[in-house]
């Protein structure tokens, strides 16, 4: 069983249409630390992961072929299997998130998962992929 060997998600990759629009939201806006890119990826630190493996948020031109050496077309939001990434925060950090949405007129919604004790902040990117800033609440 392989899953009883996973520590953690090392890396979430998006497909993006315009490279410096998607870079700088993630720069600027999310506030991730730039690690490396070029015109064809971009490489942002989440956070320290297991082992010396960085847990990263790459970006990848759609001229970029696949893993297995496939090219896409084209890239549509609305038709991806991706519902959302979801980004883990502490619980303290929920109302300053909250707030930064509200002052900078980022687009979001709020949800609570009571089976879980999770509330949630989701916005979208500059491509309409959904992300999730998630926070455990024993108080829900």
């Amino acid at each position: 069983m392989i899953g009883h060997k996973i520590k953690g998600l090392g890396e979430v990759v998006l497909r993006v249409n315009d490279m410096e629009l998607m870079k700088n939201f993630y720069l600027k806006t999310i506030g991730f630390e730039l690690m490396n890119a070029s015109e064809n990826y971009t490489f942002f630190k989440i956070t320290d992961g297991v082992g010396g493996h960085t847990q990263t948020l790459a970006l990848f031109a759609k001229k970029n072929l696949t893993a297995f050496n496939e090219e896409l077309k084209t890239i549509m939001p609305e038709n991806t299997t991706l519902h959302h990434f979801a980004l883990e925060i502490e619980k303290l950090d929920y109302e300053e998130i909250l707030m930064l949405c509200k002052k900078n007129k980022i687009e979001y919604i709020t949800k609570i998962f009571e089976w879980v004790k999770w509330k949630s902040i989701f916005i979208k990117d500059p491509e309409s992929n959904i992300v999730e800033f998630v926070c455990y609440d024993p108080e829900i």
